[in-house]
């Protein structure tokens, strides 16, 4: 594991011409993407041994690998895409190169410790409920989630679907604006990203310590920008969170409930729980959380206007450390959803910016409204050197 900090599951050569704009770069890309002649083992070592080797590349390997990148790789995740922190029951957790006593994050944990550990220049990951933010936060190196839809998922296995989009790492915000031209298409929100909403309660919510290291970053916004305080209400989060969590559940197990039901896999901890919460909810659960959405989608882009972005905390606290309960990891894990949400939920691009700071990694995000992935991508290239990140 010490040799790619237990990053990678296969390694590869393919592609790098040279011509391109991603000429000279490498990348990696998680496990449950489709390279071709290759299993997408998708963490799990049952899935692995029912499914044949891909046929194709995903679309996203071919435009990269057009673009003049090369593949140097394939990266561990998650089991079945189904986690936030990084620890896989079956094969392991990837070492944290930026704190090797601290989770990783996940569930595109080899592809962010793969960049981190500068293994590739670029990773591809996929994102759900946070699986590339929480890993781009935890392990100080930048990360997106494109709008749902904006980049094909073909090729991808799926979690849930509504909620699913294929996202990357970076280790310098113009690397992760370049993978974007390459990858996005041209934005239909072409106004500008101007007027900057803070979500205060997301700040209140981080402990003292890290609430305090996010202090310079909104010095750097006021001084950039005339940003305002915006709160959207315990009801309504909490609301949000339960229409979430149902709405992924019945996908998840739509997508994969009639293989666990011929298969019968040894799911690990916290995994095999949500799977099995994932075959109890109803399709009127469904039906209520997809009556939610389109309501709660009206108040986020009545707040955002025609200019707005929201910045809050990517996650609320420092990565958890190796040796914490599975109760203080599912605390974490839940307080982590409630913000990754947001842009999930509505299916929104979201960026994380590395601070620097004293200690473990903290990621400062910035949600665009849907459409504007190539101007917050851009947006965030700007602002990089402002917020004192790499």
């Amino acid at each position: 594991m010490t040799e790619n900090f237990g990053a990678l599951t296969v390694s590869l050569e393919r592609g790098g011409s040279t011509g391109g704009a991603l000429a000279g770069l490498t990348f990696v890309v998680k496990e449950n993407i489709d390279v071709e002649g290759h299993v997408s083992r998708n963490g799990e070592p049952a899935f692995a041994a029912s499914h044949a080797p891909a046929g194709l590349n995903a679309p996203a390997v071919d435009r990269l690998l057009a673009a003049g990148a090369r593949l140097v790789g394939k990266a561990h995740m998650d089991e079945m895409a189904y986690s936030l922190l990084g620890a896989n029951h079956h094969y392991g957790t990837p070492v944290n190169p930026a704190a090797p006593d601290r989770h990783p994050g996940g569930s595109s944990s080899g592809s962010a410790v793969a960049v981190a550990a500068g293994l590739a220049d670029f990773a591809l990951g996929t994102d759900t409920a946070g699986s590339c933010r929480a890993p781009a936060s935890f392990c100080g190196i930048f990360g997106f989630r494109p709008s749902h839809g904006a980049v094909s998922s073909n090729g991808v296995v799926p979690l849930a679907p509504s909620l699913d989009t294929i996202g990357w790492f970076a280790r310098d915000a113009a690397t992760l604006n370049k993978v974007g031209s390459a990858l996005l298409p041209d934005d239909l929100d072409t106004a500008p990203l101007s007027r900057p909403l803070v979500l205060s309660e997301a700040f209140v919510a981080c402990p003292p310590r890290e609430a305090e290291l996010s202090r310079p970053v909104l010095d750097a916004l006021n001084r950039d920008f005339s940003p305002r305080e915006v709160v959207l209400g315990e009801d309504y989060l909490s609301q949000m969170q339960n229409h979430f969590r149902d709405l992924q559940a019945f996908e998840a197990h739509q997508a994969h409930g009639a293989w666990i039901e011929a298969v019968r896999p040894e799911f690990g901890p916290g995994v095999a729980e949500r799977f099995a919460y994932a075959a109890s909810v109803t399709a009127e659960q469904k039906r209520a959380a997809d009556e939610f959405r389109v309501r709660a989608r009206e108040i986020i882009e009545d707040l955002l206007g025609a200019e707005g972005f929201f910045a809050l905390p990517t996650t609320p606290f420092f990565a958890p450390l190796l040796g914490e309960s599975e109760q203080e990891l599912a605390m974490k894990r839940n307080q982590m959803v409630r913000l990754f949400q947001i842009a999930s939920f509505f299916g929104m691009p979201q960026v994380s910016l590395p601070l620097k700071t004293p200690a473990a990694p903290l990621g400062l995000s910035l949600i665009g409204r849907r459409w504007s992935d190539r101007g917050l991508l851009a947006l965030a290239e700007r602002l990089a050197p402002r917020l004192r990140t790499p």
